[in-house]
């Protein structure tokens, strides 16, 4: 973390940078749309499935179609230690490069498969592989990805700090039953990693969401997950992943869009203690809520965050900053944001020569994004 020297990402952002101004001039201004020209319920994307969406979905064949997202990101860390050292600084960058493949089977199924290269790893994987079947209201998925808990929203470069309840599994069946466009609600089966101290055997667990469309501009949700030691941050990851008594997870949202305005706020929190974690940080129960404004008939946004993290390990207890996105073309954008974060006492320490108790950390980040 506190060192980071990717030649090959540094060279690929650079290039990432290039091909945005390059777009945004070859792109006549009249042309160029944020998120102030789009209707309330047409916005640019704030979440997971919405990213995945937002590409610019260009028909190979009339069965296939393929769109793709590139971005590229640079931070930058100082941590504030409370006893008299000096500032610890990190730094680090990465690009990814996602792809995603849609193919219509036939008249009510259709198959899609998300790859992903990211510098950090140096390999291609899959990041979904869905088959999907729909019979209006139903839907039906199949294979590798992402469970109903939680959605995560955020307008800036760093995920929120509740975004490690976020869970995926290469074995899910998810089940959607939506009968109009005023409420979804889905029930997920999906193989666990985290097992019961004794079985070796993986566990079949399960998620529920529901979410909700009351008007075009306001939308809330709410989910649960059978076991929250499976998300993909691993809480019990020193312990094997293995746990003592199983503990639930529980996530709530709420959003409000106005053509100028965006808020929204979103908890993840854990039913009960996990035995196997420390007592002071046993409990997790992080929220996150941000305010967005897009400048009317101009190509910013301004969004500000402000969270806070219950005995979630290694986090600030409070964090707030703010991001600012300059829109380049219809696909393109620029973001650069600034979080200060406090942690509690004895909370978080940096272990170097000796373990250094961390008081502030103050973060900067930027990242390009291109869709096509």
């Amino acid at each position: 973390m506190f060192q980071s020297d990717h030649g090959f990402s540094s060279g690929f952002l650079s290039l990432i940078l290039a091909m945005v101004i390059s777009y945004g001039f070859a792109d006549d201004i009249a042309h160029t749309e944020s998120p102030s020209d789009k209707a309330d319920s047409d916005r640019i994307y704030r979440t997971r499935d919405e990213q995945r969406e937002a590409g610019l979905q260009r028909e190979i064949t009339p069965w296939l179609t393929l769109s793709g997202l590139l971005e590229g990101e640079v931070l930058s860390e100082r941590f504030d230690p409370r006893e008299r050292h000096p500032d610890i600084k990190a730094s680090e960058d990465n690009a990814a490069l996602q792809l995603g493949l849609i193919a219509d089977l036939f008249a009510l199924a259709e198959a899609e498969v998300i790859v992903e290269y990211d510098t950090d790893l140096d390999k291609f994987v899959a990041d979904e592989a869905i088959i999907t079947f729909e019979y209006e209201p139903w839907e039906l998925s199949l294979g590798k990805q992402y469970t109903p808990f939680g959605i995560y929203f955020s307008h800036f470069v760093s995920g929120p700090l509740l975004e490690f309840g976020e869970t995926r599994s290469r074995k899910t069946v998810i089940l959607t039953y939506g009968p109009s466009d005023e409420f979804d609600l889905s029930l997920a089966l999906y193989r666990g990693r985290a097992t019961e101290q004794g079985n070796d055997a993986e566990e079949w667990d399960w998620a529920v969401g529901f979410e909700a469309w009351p008007m075009n501009n306001l939308s809330f949700g709410l989910s649960y997950q059978s076991d929250l030691a499976d998300e993909d941050e691993r809480l019990l990851e020193e312990g094997g992943n293995r746990y003592a008594d199983r503990v639930s997870g529980m996530s709530g949202y709420l959003l409000l869009v106005r053509q100028q305005f965006e808020f929204s706020f979103e908890l993840v929190a854990a039913t009960d203690f996990f035995q196997e974690l420390e007592k002071h940080q046993n409990r997790p129960m992080p929220w996150n809520a941000e305010l967005a404004y897009f400048f009317p008939k101009s190509h910013f946004e301004l969004a500000l965050r402000f969270e806070e993290s219950r005995e979630l390990a290694d986090a600030p207890k409070y964090q707030y900053g703010l991001a600012v996105t300059r829109y380049v073309g219809k696909h393109a954008s620029l973001t650069l944001e600034y979080l200060h974060g406090q942690f509690e006492e004895g909370f978080f320490d940096i272990e170097l020569d000796d373990d250094i108790p961390i008081q502030h950390v103050h973060t900067v980040s930027a990242k390009v994004t291109i869709e096509f």
